[in-house]
């Protein structure tokens, strides 16, 4: 065996260290799991007010955002209840009479999952179109189940008067 002259061992070391480091994963895993948590978590809140293309809601110009509440929307074709459809509109307008015995079922079964009656507010959400007749009847069934607060949910808008101070 030959041994290797000082030139030939120097450029061999210089190859070793011009060599890459390797990517390290676990610090860029660490970064992504926390995106996914935070997006996980933020992505599961439901206090946002449903899509203005699938109803348009009443406009008020209140300062304070709806607390989280359980929520009965009524749309143009049905009633839902965070986001089930319990009833439709056309069934319920030609049934008559007051409770709306479907909604009523759901409601009851949403106060029996609540533990010590913690969730007695009700957020109304219904469409500017929804006969007044419909509104007074899903108020009426949150009545027979003794909901303490209904809530009517609307589109913020500024106050009339600063707009007018502004111009």
């Amino acid at each position: 065996m030959k041994s290797l002259s000082r030139r030939a061992r120097r450029i061999q070391r210089n190859q070793r260290l011009r060599k890459s480091p390797g990517l390290n994963l676990v610090s860029l895993m660490d970064i992504f799991t926390i995106l996914v948590f935070f997006l996980l978590v933020n992505a599961s809140s439901d206090s946002e007010l449903p899509s203005q293309k699938v109803m348009k809601l009443p406009d008020s110009t209140a300062e304070q955002p709806p607390e989280e509440t359980l929520r009965v929307l009524i749309s143009r074709e049905a009633i839902l209840v965070h986001g089930q459809s319990v009833a439709k509109l056309e069934e319920v307008t030609n049934e008559g009479g007051g409770v709306i015995e479907p909604l009523r079922e759901e409601l009851a079964y949403r106060l029996s999952l609540s533990a010590g009656g913690e969730n007695d507010t009700l957020t109304v959400l219904a469409d500017q179109s929804v006969p007044y007749e419909i509104i007074r009847r899903v108020v009426e069934t949150s009545r027979v189940l003794e909901f303490r607060q209904v809530a009517f949910a609307a589109s913020q808008i500024s106050d009339p008067a600063e707009e007018a101070s502004q111009l």
